[in-house]
């Protein structure tokens, strides 16, 4: 986000004597000399190249670490139902001021500022610093957001952490009629009859398709357990296998493998699950 701060020059005229008595008419100046350098001094800044303005950094969609969506562009910040209308940015100091849409349901037209930072994995989180603020002016000199404190240095809150999709990100239902709600933080598996598994992602591997995820505390089954969750097309369709589901670490899950080549006994000498896709 680069942050166009303002800058006042302030230009004034400046006297100087020099002590010196100049015959105006005795000088030797060559008048057309004069002119035509003039010109030249004229061309050459003419040609004097734009400065270009840098893109803000953080441009793309998201999803954030409450379940929520962000998507971010060069005019807009859009946080689920609310937007808010980007006036500038400063990518060096990794700042956002935004006024709140008229018809955010709260504090409309307000003013806001976001932060985002880095943690030393290079994971992103952002800050609504503000959201509040009278104007603009405001907005921009409220007090930064701490960015070495990600577990309370955001208004003594947790900084919320932000990943791209996955690219199966949405929501489904299995052949075996089971619903499951994936984004790039939690796969939330729902069988009937029971309370909903979720299951919290750690580690992704989009290109080879497949996470590890540590089983939820409350889940029925493995509690705080790891699993590790594995997809991939076959004609068109998607398919899924949980290929460890009670391993004793991450590094155990990450570990096992499910065979590919073989939907129907691939899985633990069990099929591959289809997905079919209710809404993204």
């Amino acid at each position: 986000m680069i942050l166009l701060l303002v800058s006042l020059f302030a230009c004034g005229e400046k006297t100087e004597d020099t002590g010196l008595d100049i015959d105006l008419e005795d000088t030797d100046l060559d008048t057309e000399d004069t002119e035509e350098d003039t010109g030249d001094i004229n061309e050459d800044t003419g040609d004097t190249d734009e400065v270009e303005e840098e893109d803000l950094a953080i441009i793309g969609e998201y999803d954030d670490s409450w379940g929520g969506i962000q998507i971010i562009d060069e005019d807009l910040w859009s946080s689920g139902d609310f937007s808010f209308e980007i006036s500038q940015y400063n990518n060096e100091e990794h700042v956002v001021i935004a006024q709140n849409a008229a018809d955010n349901e709260w504090n409309p037209s307000l003013w806001s500022k976001f932060q985002w930072t880095y943690d030393p994995q290079q994971n992103l989180f952002y800050c609504q610093v503000s959201f509040d603020a009278a104007d603009e002016a405001d907005a921009i000199s409220t007090p930064p957001a701490d960015p070495t404190n990600i577990e309370s240095g955001c208004n003594l809150f947790g900084w919320t952490m932000l990943r791209s999709p996955l690219s199966i990100s949405g929501i489904y239902v299995d052949n075996w009629g089971s619903n499951h709600d994936i984004n790039s933080f939690r796969w939330i598996l729902g069988y009937e009859g029971s309370d909903p598994s979720i299951f919290q992602i750690i580690e992704i591997h989009e290109d080879e398709e497949w996470l590890v995820a540590q089983n939820g505390f409350n889940n029925e089954w493995n509690p705080e357990l790891w699993s590790k969750f594995e997809w991939t097309e076959s004609e068109g369709a998607l398919y899924y296998c949980q290929s460890a589901y009670d391993a004793g670490s991450l590094e155990t899950a990450a570990a096992a493998t499910a065979d590919r080549s073989d939907l129907a006994t691939g899985c633990g000498e069990n099929a591959w699950s289809e997905l079919s896709l209710i809404t993204e």
